[in-house]
């Protein structure tokens, strides 16, 4: 089962690494369900969190979280 959990309306003078680590252990809740991929993105204004399942191709499966040329 894949599942993401986003953290929304950061400001400045947010702690982003303690967001980071609160939104990865509440995304790790969902790991049980079987992922066999995960991710993080912290931007200015959100931090993302994804597991995800290789459903597609399990051995090529994984998605980035950028991309190919990095500006998405």
């Amino acid at each position: 089962m894949c599942s993401i959990l986003g953290i929304f309306g950061l400001q400045s003078g947010d702690d982003l690494a303690a967001l980071r680590v609160q939104a990865v252990e509440l995304s790790r809740r969902q790991r049980h369900r079987g992922p066999d991929w995960s991710g993080v993105f912290v931007g200015d204004g959100a931090i993302l969190v994804h597991e995800r399942l290789a459903i597609v191709d399990p051995a090529s499966g994984s998605q980035p979280l950028r991309s190919r040329d990095g500006h998405l």
